[in-house]
């Protein structure tokens, strides 16, 4: 299912990561927001979209962990279960999990971002801004992405996102077939190109009564790690969607990328030079806010378009998405986003200094008084010899 050793290692540390970060910033925000003063509108807002989002990358880290489970339980046998597997339902919904966690994040981001390009240029309009307006907005975010991510799933009559079916037969040579030799088939069959993926299923049934389709291999089954087709080069509608799906992605970072330059420029004119140290900082996190989504969205965009373009993608580009591009985000967000872990950290590192400080403090202290206590036995040492001699 995921041969390679490095990137089941990936898939792990990335799950973990995930999972593990964005509960602790979720408990860390909640606490925070309940003991807070309600008049605290700026904070209030924010905790609320730092908590959407560590929902939203929250089911990226059990779509990673639920795949690498499954990934050690068919090792060593998984071409047996391949075609079951990716035409199950529980790949599709995997596949589904998957859209609507980056989508989620994606637009939340972007939410998050416009938040604050508007708390950059209108700081005293954005104190009037209620939670009940941030709730709404995350609320879209929510519906877009879940829209977005079972329109593949339905039960269209013309197939255009169905990849092949699962048929077993003595002609094809494999019991995976795809949608256009199905439709093929049939058309030689009846004589007559078939209008609709229906007939062509009807065609087959009738046709070959012992050997009926088991089932049907949807968006989400063409890879074995459930991830949605974003290289595909067959199938109109398919690209289309694909098209949409990745161009929204891409300019949604392309508006980050704009507002957070304007933030930066308007924070830098609006402390001029009173603290240099405080631009820098927001330099570094606006640098790094950047950087990740370049990484997780740029590649893929790149490779989508290119495939549109009608260049084939290694099958290799489906894991590293899967465990690592879309994933980054996921693992990061909770340290870019929110100050939890940060002052967690910060913490750990000032105890930690401390016990150094301390143990520095001990060594010294032993090693004055082993200095004063040998300097003492030679002193002694040299009245016995005075004595003696």
């Amino acid at each position: 299912m995921v041969a390679n050793p490095i990137y089941r290692a990936i898939f792990w540390i990335t799950a973990l990561l995930a999972l593990g970060g964005n509960l602790f910033v979720f408990i860390a925000t909640a606490h925070s927001l309940w003991n807070v003063d309600r008049n605290k509108n700026v904070f209030i807002n924010t905790s609320v979209f730092v908590l959407n989002l560590c929902c939203s990358d929250f089911l990226m880290g059990m779509y990673l962990l639920v795949v690498i489970v499954h990934g050690a339980q068919f090792s060593g046998g998984y071409c047996l279960f391949d075609k079951e597997w990716r035409s199950s339902s529980l790949c599709s919904a995997l596949g589904a999990l998957a859209v609507v966690s980056s989508e989620a994040s994606a637009m939340t981001m972007t939410a998050m971002t416009t938040f604050r390009l508007v708390s950059a240029f209108k700081p005293f309009t954005i104190r009037s801004v209620g939670v009940c307006n941030v709730l709404c907005a995350e609320l879209c975010c929510w519906i877009s992405a879940v829209v977005l991510a079972t329109i593949p799933l339905l039960k269209v009559t013309s197939g255009y996102f169905t990849t092949g079916v699962w048929f077993p037969n003595n002609f094809f040579g494999n019991d995976f077939v795809s949608r256009e030799n199905m439709s093929l088939l049939a058309q030689r069959i009846t004589g007559v190109e078939p209008e609709r993926w229906n007939d062509v299923k009807q065609t087959i049934k009738e046709t070959f009564p012992r050997n009926p389709i088991k089932k049907e291999f949807g968006y989400y089954g063409e890879t074995s790690v459930c991830m949605p087709r974003l290289f595909a080069t067959t199938g109109k509608f398919a690209r289309e969607y694909l098209t949409f799906l990745i161009t929204i992605n891409f300019l949604m970072f392309m508006y980050m990328v704009v507002a957070y330059v304007l933030i930066y420029k308007q924070t830098n004119r609006m402390e001029g030079s009173r603290n240099n140290d405080v631009s820098s900082k927001m330099q570094k996190r606006i640098s790094r806010l950047i950087l990740t989504d370049f990484c997780c969205w740029i590649p893929i965009s790149v490779m989508g378009y290119l495939s549109i373009g009608g260049i084939k993608m290694p099958p290799d580009a489906y894991v590293l998405s899967a465990c690592l591009l879309l994933p980054i985000n996921s693992a990061l967000n909770p340290l870019l986003y929110s100050r939890a872990i940060e002052d967690q950290l910060s913490r750990a590192k000032k105890w930690l200094m401390e016990k150094l400080s301390v143990l520095r403090a001990s060594t010294n202290r032993s090693s004055d008084l082993a200095v004063r206590y040998n300097a003492g036995a030679d002193e002694e040492g040299d009245r016995v010899i005075e004595i003696v001699g």
